[in-house]
């Protein structure tokens, strides 16, 4: 629940610093964005926007930096910045993807019989026990069957 207020205050925030854009950048936001930030805000929140500060001097909460960061990218930034942003996102998603791999080892659940190989007889006696063994019908269950599939025709 906490989170949610969060979003409240970094929505105050976001309200906050949009108004001192200029009227050209603020109209390239949606209509229906700006009003889910104003609608979702924390009325009493205040913050104070320092406007002879540079925005990365304001502090601001983490929340706001990516709702601001998602505004930027979707309705501000130039198609060239846009597509820079969207590969730099791509590589971190790569690389967030490898160090979880790394550190889950999901190789561990590959190859299970390589590893069977590499060790003991021990175990190359159990890989080759586990084979699946079918179930054979018997010759009466399968006259019978025939039989039933006679009568339903």
């Amino acid at each position: 629940m906490q989170k949610i207020g969060e979003y409240n205050k970094a929505f105050t925030e976001v309200y906050t610093i949009l108004k001192f854009l200029n009227i050209e950048e603020y109209k390239k936001i949606p209509k229906d964005i700006i009003e889910v930030i104003e609608t979702n805000r924390d009325l009493e929140y205040e913050f104070i926007y320092n406007e002879k500060a540079e925005l990365q001097e304001q502090k601001i909460l983490v929340e706001t930096k990516a709702v601001l960061f998602n505004i930027f990218r979707d309705y501000l930034a130039t198609e060239e910045q846009r597509k820079k942003i969207k590969k730099i996102q791509m590589e971190d998603r790569l690389k967030l993807e490898r160090e979880k791999q790394k550190l889950y080892n999901t190789n561990v659940f590959m190859n299970k019989s390589v590893e069977l190989n590499n060790t003991s007889n021990q175990n190359e006696k159990l890989e080759t026990n586990l084979q699946i063994i079918k179930h054979k019908e018997n010759i009466f269950i399968k006259i019978i069957k025939y039989i039933k599939n006679l009568i339903k025709k």
